[in-house]
């Protein structure tokens, strides 16, 4: 199957640049893309192919969280409260995000890849300065076919790749953050300082403002917003994300010290560099210099809680996801946010590691 679709795909896009003229014409004459003018650049009719397939990846990426969302199932509990759990069931709703997702995800795939090959050939990527919505919109794409390509890959092999209990099967837990990192570096690798990595402003009291943030969220945030809320809906807190979390980190306990050690320094360094690239990093400074600061937090602190695919968890999520945007856009930094989130990650998955 490997060896295959590795064959498949240079020949696919060859094929596709030496009919690049009559799919543009497909594309024109049924009004796919429109242009004005007869004289506009070939690469500009790319880029905007590329954009257009881009967003419907990003369409895509969206109706994969609906996917996830409606695989969960609500159950009664004795108590009578109400505990989210994950369910095999296919369910009509299931079916119409399974439909959209792969709809918007597998063939825009495989014109969006070529067509971003094709709109800057060897200048690419490093071809702007700044985060541009465009550039937003890559991302996103390129993590959706990346994500689609690893589900597909677990479909035609529902067995792990990995030995249980292995190494190999501790690090397939993490290919969600290999994409998000491998992503960002391989858009932003000359220019890291575009998505924050750069010394932060109000350096002295940064310290400061991540033992705040880590008190708060230690101390108060279950007191002020995650009890008040399950309280008031009738939820149960017995989190099935967070059982899986545990449950990781004992596995890799079990194994020997070693893959102890490197699962805290994966969770507690790795994944939160890995997201805070995608939210903070790539999301929030385009929606901060598209729409404002209000916005540009709120709506990456919105996206950082529902990738999680965990309603219960959601409301103390989407706080944290505020503290941490707030962090990056007053210390003006992505270290800000990476710092207290690695705190927090890893005081959490020592505490699931030594109980």
């Amino acid at each position: 199957m490997c060896k295959r679709s590795s064959v498949e795909l240079p020949l696919f896009i060859y094929y596709f640049q030496e009919n690049e003229n009559r799919f543009l014409y497909f594309l024109f004459e049924h009004k796919f893309v429109q242009v004005r003018g007869e004289g506009m650049h070939r690469q500009e009719r790319w880029e905007k192919i590329a954009l257009i397939t881009g967003v419907l990846l990003v369409l895509g990426y969206i109706s994969g969280m609906g996917l996830e969302f409606s695989s969960l199932k609500w159950v009664m509990t004795a108590k009578g409260d109400w505990k989210v759990e994950s369910s095999d069931a296919v369910s009509r709703t299931w079916m119409l995000f399974f439909l959209s997702t792969a709809i918007l995800s597998v063939l825009p795939a495989f014109i969006f890849i070529p067509a971003l090959i094709k709109t800057r050939n060897k200048e690419w990527p490093g071809w702007e300065r700044g985060v541009s919505m465009r550039y937003a919109v890559y991302y996103f794409a390129l993590y959706q076919v990346g994500y689609v390509v690893i589900q597909l890959v677990f479909t035609v092999f529902p067995q792990s790749l990995f030995a249980e209990n292995s190494f190999g099967n501790l690090i397939e837990s993490f290919l969600p953050q290999f994409m998000m990192a491998g992503i960002g570096l391989l858009l932003f690798y000359s220019r890291l300082h575009d998505i924050g990595f750069v010394r932060p402003v109000k350096g002295k009291q940064l310290i400061l403002s991540i033992i705040l943030c880590y008190i708060f969220t230690r101390f108060l945030l279950d007191y002020l917003i995650t009890l008040p809320i399950s309280n008031l809906f009738h939820f149960n807190l017995d989190s099935w994300r967070e059982q899986q979390i545990s449950g990781e980190v004992m596995q890799a306990k079990n194994i020997g010290l070693v893959t102890g050690v490197l699962e805290i320094l994966f969770v507690g360094f790795f994944v939160p560099v890995a997201e805070e690239m995608m939210f903070r990093g790539v999301l929030q400074t385009v929606l901060v210099e598209r729409f404002g600061a209000v916005i540009g937090v709120v709506g990456s602190s919105f996206l950082f809680a529902a990738i999680h695919v965990d309603p219960v968890l959601f409301p103390p999520l989407f706080t944290l996801g505020l503290m941490l945007g707030w962090l990056r856009h007053h210390h003006r930094s992505l270290w800000a946010s990476v710092l207290f989130h690695a705190l927090n990650n890893t005081i959490t998955v020592c505490i699931y590691f030594f109980q």
